[in-house]
């Protein structure tokens, strides 16, 4: 985008256009002025499945900032050079100027602004006393939790590549522009960089005010997937916590939707579990009690050419990425009868049997869900607070580390024996992330919050330490020529 908020008026348009109330179903409808917007439900229902929409870009959520966090890191080798599926990503080459640099920016910040015209727009009416009769109270605060954690997700989305982590020093290195007004011109582009603990705490604000206004659940498993509430929120803040090494907070949260033994469930709102068979989380209808939040595909609605997580996962897709069998990699660690490797997926790629993460199988079609989040990572995340935080590992760890491991891998339960001190268990739980979230984005996340060096692989420059230039993304030149105020990284 040459500028993130030039054709504002066309998403404006876009969101009040998209009034059916089928989270499936964005399709525009009609346009219809500002002063219409909120006439009836129909249209701010219409809205708020806008904002999803917008997240669920194809530069975004909808698969690619989840194939970006992968290729990074050590576990996949690309079949492809080519540049607009992420081979300068993979290499760590990109500069201000490459494709996904500037559109992942260019996005998201679409997106984040969408969700600000709607809270403006829901607010002022709000306080007239404009929607009554129209939505009531919990409505209106239904809608306004959802669009306060989309916009904590943008923001944290986004300043895992494009800022240093936050446990580098304690979240003082440049973050992100926090634009938290409605822009509806092109006005007011300049703005400085706040702090990555400035966005952080904003982002916790967002999440906080979120919690107390959610609603617990909805009445079909579909929306409990694709659609937020009290606990989505709850187990994203456990993933925010953790990229902050507030470990205390980590388990605060975790407690509110994990069981106090096993098995782990949630015991109010939705009722998070893991799902028994690992392979059935990737099955059509993609709705399982695992899956915390995803974002839904059906044949009519996709992600977009070149943007599906089957695009860049699936044997059949010549510009794939396929598993890197080194040492220390997520093929390598695993077991060969563990139920994850029992999954993987085989192609050819230069005369050569090679192996693929086989979680989205739908090529011919493309519309299997893209995870942002789900309850296994919960355990985990509470896993590693637990131990990192108490300094030392306890029973309570290792069950919550064996629930997700003994899923996949009935033999491989771990026993406090088997760790010589937290630094062992901290390993253990690195490698079992990097095995159970193969292909969904997560392992460049891991790496850069333990400010961890991110692995060489075949075929690419040696391994980037947190010290190198190229250790996160440059801000993108798009941003640099329209905000007189922005810095590079």
């Amino acid at each position: 985008m040459k500028n993130i908020f030039k054709g504002l008026i066309i998403i404006w348009m876009f969101l009040l256009g998209s009034c059916s109330t089928d989270l499936l179903d964005q399709s525009p409808k009609t346009s219809l002025g500002e002063n219409q917007a909120f006439d009836n439900k129909d249209r701010i229902v219409g809205q708020v499945n806008g904002m999803y929409a917008m997240v669920k870009s194809g530069e975004f959520l909808a698969g690619r900032y989840q194939v970006y966090n992968d290729i990074r890191a050590e576990n996949f080798l690309p079949k492809s050079t080519n540049l607009v599926t992420g081979y300068a990503t993979w290499n760590h080459s990109v500069v201000s100027s490459t494709n996904e640099v500037q559109n992942l920016w260019g996005a998201v910040y679409a997106a984040v602004n969408a969700i600000n015209i709607f809270l403006d727009g829901l607010d002022t009416k709000w306080t007239a006393g404009e929607l009554e009769g129209i939505i009531t109270e919990a409505e209106y605060k239904q809608y306004k939790s959802e669009a306060l954690s989309l916009r904590a997700i943008c923001y944290f989305s986004m300043l895992q590549l494009y800022a240093q982590p936050y446990n580098k020093d304690k979240g003082a290195s440049p973050g992100l522009p926090l634009r938290l007004k409605a822009y509806k011109t092109g006005e007011e582009n300049d703005m400085a960089r706040s702090t990555v603990a400035e966005v952080y705490a904003q982002i916790l604000k967002d999440l906080n005010d979120a919690e107390g206004m959610a609603i617990d659940k909805y009445s079909t498993d579909l929306l409990n997937t694709t659609r937020i509430h009290k606990n989505t929120i709850i187990a994203y803040k456990t993933r925010v916590y953790l990229h902050m090494n507030d470990f205390a907070k980590v388990q605060a949260e975790a407690a509110k939707i994990v069981s106090a033994s096993a098995p782990f469930t949630a015991s109010s709102g939705v009722a998070f579990a893991l799902t028994p068979v690992f392979a059935d989380i990737w099955k059509s209808p993609y709705t399982t009690k695992e899956s915390v939040f995803s974002m839904p595909f059906t044949s009519t609605n996709l992600a977009g050419t070149q943007n599906s997580l089957a695009h860049y996962n699936h044997p059949s897709s010549s510009e794939s990425y396929y598993l890197n069998q080194s040492a220390g990699t997520a093929y390598a660690l695993l077991n060969a009868e563990d139920a994850r490797k029992k999954l993987f997926a085989t192609g050819e790629v230069n005369k050569k049997t090679e192996y693929f993460s086989g979680k989205y199988t739908n090529f011919t079609v493309q519309s299997d869900y893209a995870p942002v989040i789900r309850y296994a990572e919960v355990l985990l995340n509470y896993a590693e607070a637990i131990v990192r935080g108490g300094n030392s590992v306890n029973q309570k760890a290792v069950d919550l580390l064996n629930a997700v491991r003994t899923r996949s891998l009935a033999t491989g339960a771990f026993a406090i024996a088997d760790f010589a001190d937290v630094s062992a268990f901290q390993t253990a739980i690195l490698n079992e992330r990097s095995m159970e979230f193969l292909s969904e984005g997560i392992r460049n996340m891991d790496l850069l919050r333990t400010l961890s060096t991110i692995p060489g692989k075949p075929g690419a420059p040696s391994a980037v330490p947190p010290s190198s230039p190229t250790y996160i993304w440059p801000i993108p030149t798009t941003e640099l020529n329209i905000n007189k105020l922005m810095t590079g990284n």
